[in-house]
């Protein structure tokens, strides 16, 4: 693995900041528009994190525009290759308008070819077919943006994107499929994606960044060593050596500065990112995480609410809220976000029914709510696709303690610290392990981290 080495003077110094950025304004009432993933028309296609990255990018900057409200990309990508004509798709989905695209080659370039059709009359606002070389993806996007923004009668901000062959962004892509997971496994293999972006594309500051998360995440809940801590510092700062205006670039340093012990470094990192796009996931749900650990539990359900608006779609976010209410004790938001969350679980396992950190969170949930036993056969099932993987251990110790198990919820957190999880300042401040507190076992656990 290429590691790019000591520290440079190139990098910008994150601005000081003297409050947090505003959250995301409320859609509501706005012209409502949809995207679907793209067709991959490849022969050697197929690929779904590039049919899903090529909508997402467009969803995410038509997401960015005041006087538009685009429907969540879990949402609308379960039409993805349905065989339904988009008019019919935008009905079903509420939509007033809705963009569809095709993926394929072009002799030695390939084409992508974008529809968007206004859902009340199955009128076609605008068609057009871009024949682009492969490292001409991202220009070629930001051409079918600004057409786009133009046919729904809205300007789009500037959006500057480096150009990024095509096999470095699929390998991107990839990458941050598996980072999602939070598993040691997944953690491995996003690395190694990324990594092999980075072969192509040395300059590709996104993935920099998501190799920079892996190790700081590495770091937390695998090994906590310096090659990792180190490796975390140099990504990250490469990022922002390459793209000092990427969000994602300030999001990861905020991440590997949180891992680092440097709070207010950290806080700062995420802030400028925010800044630069309130609309990024990443920096509100890391910037929570890191608020949770702090023991700042108002400012994490900030952040964590931030991070639920912007996918709604998302389990994570609001179901970690849930937590940070629980342990402020404000029960009835606490439950709010636990049912608003256990449903999107449900929403997700039946569509992916081995999603491990959907089962464990879903189980916390269940248990909180009084489904004890239904909440620990899901815990069991969790545990037996990934024994010994340490975030799930530490929430398998929360959902035992939850449902007045010490011993295993001890037993657990035994194991999850052997295996490598270090996050001391989060088995402080999580109220699940609050019926732990006073117990000696749980006492010296914590003088081992």
């Amino acid at each position: 693995m290429s590691v790019p080495s000591g520290k440079s003077s190139q990098v910008q110094q994150i601005p000081a900041h003297a409050k947090s950025p505003l959250p995301p304004r409320s859609r509501r009432g706005l012209p409502v528009v949809a995207v679907l993933p793209f067709l991959d028309l490849r022969p050697e296609g197929g690929e779904e994190p590039l049919t899903e990255g090529l909508a997402e990018e467009i969803l995410q900057a038509l997401n960015q525009l005041d006087g538009l409200r685009v429907i969540s990309r879990t949402t609308s990508f379960l039409y993805g290759g349905s065989g339904l004509a988009l008019a019919e798709v935008g009905r079903r989905l509420q939509a007033d308008a809705i963009l569809g695209g095709s993926l394929q080659p072009q002799g030695d370039l390939l084409s992508v070819k974008a529809e968007l059709v206004a859902v009340a009359t199955d009128q076609m606002l605008w068609t057009r077919t871009f024949v682009f070389d492969r490292k001409d993806l991202f220009p070629t996007l930001e051409e079918l943006i600004q057409s786009v923004a133009g046919a729904l009668k809205t300007s789009p901000p500037p959006r500057i994107r480096r150009a990024v062959d095509l096999r470095a962004y699929e390998f991107y892509l990839r990458g941050r499929s598996y980072y999602y997971r939070f598993n040691r496994h997944g953690m491995v293999f996003a690395a190694q994606m990324f990594q092999q972006a980075l072969d192509l594309d040395p300059g590709y500051a996104s993935a920099w960044a998501g190799l920079a998360n892996c190790a700081a995440y590495a770091h937390i809940y695998i090994e906590r060593t310096e090659t990792q801590r180190e490796l975390a510092e140099a990504c990250s700062r490469k990022a922002l050596e390459l793209d000092p205006t990427l969000a994602e670039a300030h999001a990861s340093r905020g991440v590997a500065l949180s891992a680092a012990g440097q709070a207010e470094e950290a806080e700062a990192a995420f802030e400028t990112a925010l800044r630069l796009d309130p609309n990024l996931y990443e920096a509100a749900y890391f910037y929570a995480r890191h608020c949770f650990a702090a023991g700042k539990l108002e400012r994490a359900i900030e952040y964590f609410e931030w991070a639920a608006a912007l996918r709604p779609e998302d389990f994570q976010a609001i179901l970690l809220v849930a937590q940070a209410y629980h342990s402020l004790g404000v029960e009835d938001e606490a439950e709010r976000a636990r049912r608003q969350g256990l449903a999107l679980v449900e929403q997700r396992l039946e569509h992916v029914p081995d999603d491990v950190r959907a089962r464990y969170l879903g189980a916390n949930a269940l248990v909180a709510l009084g489904e004890r036993e239904k909440g620990l056969a899901w815990a069991r099932l969790a545990r037996s696709m990934d024994p010994d993987d340490p975030m799930l251990l530490y929430n398998l110790g929360c959902i035992n303690a939850l449902a007045g198990e010490p011993a295993e919820a001890l037993a657990c957190l035994r194991q999850a610290v052997a295996a490598g999880l270090t996050q001391k300042d989060w088995l402080r401040h999580d109220g699940d392990l609050d019926a732990l507190r006073e117990l000696p076992d749980f006492q010296r656990l914590l003088e081992t981290v």
